[in-house]
């Protein structure tokens, strides 16, 4: 099977959904990371040109963990549109993965508009990137795949209607979560004053508390996009 992860910034992919991820590489499918900005304003410290060069390699190296392809898109941090530019982007970046299952945040709610941004541009490049008269450097797609959405940060007003338990491979996910080093101290605390390290976990463990499911620790959530067409039992093709 192949499944694409679209995140806005360099380390959204791996805060929300990179346990599942490992779980489909740990299968063996293919595994595509796409990232939309280059995370050039993720620093107090370097310059712009700096931090996203740092924020590239880092995303690099998180892909690599679990083999995954890394599809940089390369936008300006912060100023995600709308535009002709965007979705063709977009929609090349799923015409690459050629996916089954695409996983990018909600469209609407978060805190962060090109988290919001992210989301709606996937929506729509899941049938678009299908369509032979819209071209890009790639051929279209032969089918709309299945879209699921990841929760705003907080799990702000989202309801879960799947829970992936992430357990087997939490440690994965960290490792992955840590290659972003330049976040961990530089960006996260000076800007915001919290520890991005333990909202992680404490998330991970408030999904797997509301899944229930005896001997999960660890759990990521999701919500099935369901605006037509209606892919017929898309959650089979979760892991």
């Amino acid at each position: 099977m192949r499944v694409l992860a679209i995140g806005a910034h360099p380390d959204d992919i791996e805060f929300q959904i990179a346990g599942t991820l490992a779980k489909y590489a740990k299968r063996g499918d293919e595994v595509y990371m796409a990232i939309a900005t280059n995370g050039n304003i993720g620093s107090y410290r370097m310059s712009k040109k700096e931090i996203a060069e740092v924020r590239h390699a880092e995303a690099q190296k998180s892909a690599d963990v679990i083999g995954a392809h890394l599809i940089w898109m390369g936008f300006d941090d912060e100023f995600l549109f709308d535009n002709e530019k965007s979705r063709l982007t977009f929609i090349d970046a799923f015409r690459v993965a050629k996916p089954d299952v695409v996983f990018s945040h909600v469209p609407s709610g978060d805190y962060n508009p090109d988290h919001n941004m992210t989301g709606y541009l996937a929506f729509i490049a899941r049938i678009n990137a299908t369509i032979k008269l819209i071209e890009t450097e790639h051929p279209p797609m032969p089918k709309v795949p299945a879209l699921f959405h990841w929760p705003a940060l907080g799990l702000a007003k989202y309801i879960p209607e799947y829970y992936i338990d992430v357990t087997d491979t939490y440690e994965t996910k960290k490792k992955m979560w840590f290659c972003h080093d330049s976040q961990q101290g530089d960006w996260c605390k000076d800007a915001f004053g919290v520890s991005y390290n333990d909202m992680l976990e404490s998330e991970l463990k408030i999904a797997a508390t509301q899944a229930g499911t005896p001997g999960c620790d660890y759990a990521e959530c999701l919500q099935l996009c369901k605006s037509w067409p209606a892919i017929a039992g898309a959650y089979k093709l979760l892991p």
